[in-house]
């Protein structure tokens, strides 16, 4: 499997929508017992800083550009009211390929504004802030019948969620990235949302929880 994420490091990003996923299926967090982890590169439409929402300064390793999808396994698309009020064109190209060479996209909240702006939600189920909100910003959006009112969801190939639906976010991209043994994707989204690791009742070796 290829080896690298992208991360879109977008101007005003939510601080609070892809860090869960990037910790989590990263080569660098060698705390859980993973089946493979991937090398997390942020991209930006330049390589000059970016401000995210909560006022956290990111450096993108490469632009636009600068994306390899021969070693793509994903290409993730954070929230950010940037989308309202701009349109990343640059964009286009890289998620169309993406599309076409069949390498999932990852997109929450106002990244789910951008795919459904340029036609890419119109035939895949999804989810986002309402199907208002996204007629309302993307006037060409014609998906209105695929949206779904749940916190994320995974459908050909593209994996989208709703601001608060986090946890579900990572967890798709999780599953799609095959990165945890068997039976811990389970546990660990039942431990985050009860918000109490035990870890008495988690057996690392086996990536599920005891009996």
């Amino acid at each position: 499997m290829k080896g690298s994420v992208y991360l879109f490091a977008c101007p005003a990003f939510a601080d609070w929508e892809p860090p869960l996923a990037v910790s989590m299926i990263s080569d660098t967090n060698k705390t859980f017992p993973k089946k493979r982890s991937y090398r997390v590169i942020a991209f930006g439409l330049s390589k000059g800083p970016v401000t995210s929402l909560g006022g956290i300064t990111v450096l993108p390793d490469v632009d636009v550009g600068g994306v390899d999808l021969a070693d793509a396994a994903m290409v993730i698309l954070p929230g950010s009211s940037y989308y309202e009020n701009h349109d990343p064109v640059e964009l286009v190209p890289l998620i169309r390929e993406c599309v076409r060479q069949k390498i999932t996209v990852a997109a929450i909240c106002g990244g789910t504004l951008f795919l459904a702006r340029h036609g890419f939600l119109d035939d895949v189920r999804h989810t986002s802030c309402g199907p208002e909100w996204l007629k309302e910003h993307a006037p060409d959006y014609r998906g209105e019948t695929q949206y779904v009112h749940v916190p994320s969801v995974a459908d050909g190939g593209i994996i989208t969620a709703n601001p608060f639906g986090f946890v579900e976010f990572a967890a798709e991209i999780i599953r799609t990235l095959d990165v945890f043994l068997p039976g811990f994707l389970e546990f660990w989204v039942r431990t985050i949302k009860t918000g109490y690791l035990n870890v008495d009742s988690a057996d690392p070796t086996a990536g599920k929880m005891k009996e």
